[in-house]
């Protein structure tokens, strides 16, 4: 219960809170306007706080909302009830900001609206010309990426030993890496020269072993400018192939010639490895895998292009999509799919009329709700929110960058109606200070 202290506090900040705090009811416009033409305008609060979850909670939102007008930072919050489908409550929840990881949701709900969860991310071998009566082919190996983050030299073993069970023991020509299925940019849109190649900024390349660190040890990125993630996948296979005794047909050569190059010709297709948009998503969201979630980004750039994919064929896509959940997307900026980049811009309502959407699909939400953190259970949560109402209660994409940190997600308030809610905090000297701030807020929420 709530103390008449309480209470009070909460009536006389209505009059004092200069920011833009309000509930709204549904109704038929789109949603990104539902919101702000509930919280663009001139403070609205409850009057006096009722005995209501929705007024007794609201009440509790507005004194943090009147903290966050005391800090040096800027706040921005979005609460949707799911369950009645109208606001619950906004602050600043049109203004847009630079969202970190939780950029990841609306990758993640373009990838489901468009593609679905059980489409397929497969890499692909062929061999052009012939096999003759005394196991030579005559030709090449082309192993063809589709922008696997999951293949492991685990899986180009497999890759190896089926060439060898082809029977084949000799080749005449090359064993080739084709990575044209995305333009030759091997770093994202907007991304900090400085931190690349990183275990948090890796390489973007169609065809990559091991997330793109070099053998043997795979356990470091090359510094070399001139590294080839595709190059390099197929200088590593033409060594396994050696070891499986595959070796090349011209005499006196230990290990197959091998380069970076577009398969143009007809080939033989003998191999195939996917994973799912399903299996993908677990480590892009509870982990927050940045190479994770670029690999879905680029499966929607592919879409429409079909070779040489760009970012921005991935920021349409999902564009596309924010649009289809009644976003305006005049006022944003989609610059990649996994938030390191420091051009993206999106507002609370935006975030949350993805949740949304989400929510009312249910092709979307029974894969993008599983692979979100549990608080103080699992993923980029398991240390936040150990007890009170929202341990164990609040799924949420968590998001930080330097000066960034963002909260994005579903909750179940005391009373089972379902909440989306956006809680976006940039201009931080520490993240911890945004975390400790959005945990407060999902308290609330949960109670």
């Amino acid at each position: 219960m709530y103390s008449k202290t309480t209470l009070l506090l909460a009536f006389l900040i209505s009059f004092l809170l200069p920011s833009s705090v309000a509930s709204s009811p549904s109704s038929p416009c789109s949603l990104d306007s539902r919101i702000s033409a509930s919280s663009s305008h001139s403070p609205q609060y409850p009057s006096i706080p009722q005995s209501s979850w929705s007024e007794q909670l609201k009440s509790q939102l507005a004194i943090l909302a009147t903290e966050a007008d005391t800090v040096h930072y800027n706040t921005g919050i979005c609460v949707w009830d799911l369950t009645t489908d109208s606001l619950l409550f906004g602050y600043n929840n049109q203004k847009v900001m630079r969202p970190a990881s939780t950029q990841k949701v609306l990758t993640a709900v373009s990838a489901l609206s468009i593609l679905g969860g059980k489409h397929e991310i497969s890499t692909k071998a062929y061999y052009t010309g012939t096999i003759t009566a005394d196991s030579t082919l005559c030709g090449d190996i082309y192993v063809v990426g589709d922008f696997d983050p999951m293949y492991s030299y685990s899986d180009l073993h497999d890759l190896a030993r089926n060439i060898k069970e082809l029977g084949i023991k000799r080749i005449t020509g090359k064993v080739y890496g084709d990575a044209s299925m995305k333009n030759k940019d091997l770093y994202g849109n907007g991304w900090c020269w400085d931190d690349v190649p990183s275990s948090n900024q890796p390489y973007l390349c169609a065809l990559m072993l091991e997330r793109g660190k070099v053998s043997p040890s795979f356990n470091s990125y090359s510094k070399d400018l001139l590294f080839n993630p595709a190059e390099h996948f197929v200088m590593v296979l033409s060594q396994e192939l050696r070891d499986f005794g595959v070796l090349p047909a011209e005499s006196g050569r230990s290990m197959l010639d091998y380069a970076a190059k577009e398969m143009t010709e007809a080939g033989n297709h003998f191999y195939t490895k996917s994973r799912t948009i399903e299996q993908v998503l677990q480590r892009m969201l509870k982990n927050s895998d940045n190479y994770h979630a670029e690999a879905l980004f680029f499966q929607l750039a592919n879409i429409d292009a079909g070779k040489q994919c760009t970012w921005k064929d991935g920021a349409r896509q999902i564009e596309n999509v924010l649009r289809k959940a009644g976003v305006n997307t005049a006022y944003g900026e989609v610059a990649d799919g996994s938030g390191v980049s420091l051009y993206n811009y999106v507002s609370p309502n935006s975030q949350v009329a993805m949740l949304r959407y989400a929510y009312q699909n249910a092709d979307i939400y029974n894969y993008l709700y599983p692979a979100l953190p549990i608080a103080g259970q699992d993923g980029t949560l398991s240390s936040r929110m150990q007890d009170g109402s929202a341990f164990r209660n609040v799924h949420a994409k968590t998001g930080t960058v330097e000066g960034c940190s963002c909260l994005c997600g579903y909750v179940t308030a005391s009373n089972g109606h379902i909440l989306a809610f956006s809680i976006m905090n940039n201009g931080l000297m520490k993240s911890k200070t945004g975390r400790d701030f959005q945990d407060r807020v999902c308290q609330e929420l949960a109670r």
